[in-house]
């Protein structure tokens, strides 16, 4: 991977060289979820009611992805930092933390979620 110097050469082409392959990663993953969805809606029989299905549960996604990001791209570089500076034990002690709250976070939402189910069933069995 080439890496870009912002130290030197002209700002606004450094930014889009950065920029510009996380743009097209993000439109291919929104052109996915277009034809995702086109095939979804075309299911018979149940394609409007899987169409809403998957719509309600996106924002689900998006916040079990943002807890994920928290806990491992924030623990990642105090680890690297640690790791550099020699000292083993606080990185892993910084790896073990993230990773104690990312299972916290995760059974706190599954404990969430199921409370949350309009009838109940996963709790039941």
């Amino acid at each position: 991977m080439k890496k870009v110097d912002f130290e030197n050469g002209n700002i606004t082409q450094n930014i889009l060289k950065t920029a510009l392959p996380m743009l097209i990663a993000q439109v291919l993953n929104l052109l996915y979820s277009i034809v995702d969805r086109i095939y979804i809606g075309r299911i018979p029989h149940v394609g409007t009611q899987a169409l809403g299905a998957v719509g309600l549960c996106f924002p689900i996604i998006i916040i079990i992805t943002g807890f994920t990001n928290m806990f491992g791209l924030g623990g990642a570089p105090l680890f690297s930092m640690a790791l550099g500076q020699g000292d083993k034990e606080k990185a892993a002690e910084i790896q073990n933390t993230a990773f104690r709250l990312l299972l916290l976070s995760a059974i706190l939402l599954t404990i969430l979620g199921g409370f949350s189910t309009p009838d109940k069933q996963c709790l039941r069995h």
